[in-house]
């Protein structure tokens, strides 16, 4: 299921992975990629729990999906190899937390789709120039001073000539 909303251009897709508990059975669950050309560099996963539990969102670079296809990649919380199932291509996709580690199972089809519409919304080269960087730099001083302006407690230092 592919989704595309028309007041922000956004982009959903959904999917059925499967959940590797340790020492149980694998699971399926429904999880779902988001992307939002505003934000360029990263997807966005949501990944829905057991009835009545808060669905899990996570955020990350698109490009380790897209390197993950390819070979082993990430190092944090987040990382992504290739693997296959039942002769298919597949992702084992892992999260880590504070309260603990989820490895899923997505197919690499579905994965592969969905990132070539991101990447036809927004080229990988052409991230760094969507970024409103401004905004992303707000917190700092002297960037976006007149953001700056109206926050309690925070001066912007001018140059005086």
């Amino acid at each position: 299921m592919l989704r595309r909303s028309v007041r922000r251009s956004t982009l959903a897709r959904g999917m059925t992975a499967r959940l590797m508990p340790e020492a149980e059975p694998p699971r399926p669950v429904r999880v779902v990629f988001g992307y939002d050309p505003t934000d360029p560099i990263a997807v966005a996963l949501t990944v829905t729990g057991a009835a009545g539990a808060d669905p899990v969102v996570w955020r990350f670079a698109r490009r380790l999906l897209a390197d993950g296809a390819r070979r082993p990649v990430g190092l944090g919380d987040v990382r992504v190899r290739p693997i296959v199932l039942g002769g298919q291509p597949a992702l084992a996709l892992c999260l880590c937390g504070p309260s603990g580690t989820a490895e899923l199972e997505l197919p690499a089809r579905e994965v592969a789709a969905f990132l070539w519409r991101t990447y036809a919304m927004v080229s990988a080269d052409a991230e760094a120039a969507v970024i409103d960087w401004t905004a992303e730099f707000r917190f700092m001083p002297g960037v976006g001073a007149r953001r700056s302006r109206g926050l309690p407690g925070v001066r912007t230092p001018h140059a005086r000539t």
